[in-house]
């Protein structure tokens, strides 16, 4: 398989029901050595008009101190508050696929 027809970047717009948007966009990096590591990152807006905003991946300083509850409702980074893990893994599991005609 040659290497230039593998899926290096992904880009995926998620609707929510309350008319806001969120988009993953999930990126192939080769650092030294040829090692290949994915970078992930969140944009979100309230609607389609407005500019994206990039979602933070830290979650609550307090975190460690939080009951399961607390961490859930609001202690998650804002990355795991906007997608969740299923999003981003769906999309991870595309980058290093053949690109179909």
């Amino acid at each position: 398989m040659n290497p230039q027809n593998l899926i290096t970047k992904v880009t995926q717009i998620i609707p929510r029901e309350d008319g806001s948007e969120c988009r993953i966009v999930v990126t192939a990096m080769f650092g030294s050595g040829l090692n290949r590591s994915i970078d992930v990152f969140v944009q979100r807006r309230k609607n389609p008009e407005l500019n994206w905003n990039l979602c933070s991946d830290k979650p609550h300083p307090e975190w460690l101190k939080m009951s399961r509850k607390d961490y859930i409702s609001y202690g998650r980074s804002e990355v795991l508050q906007t997608v969740s893990i299923g999003e981003i893994l769906k999309l991870k599991s595309m980058i290093g696929q053949p690109i179909s005609s």
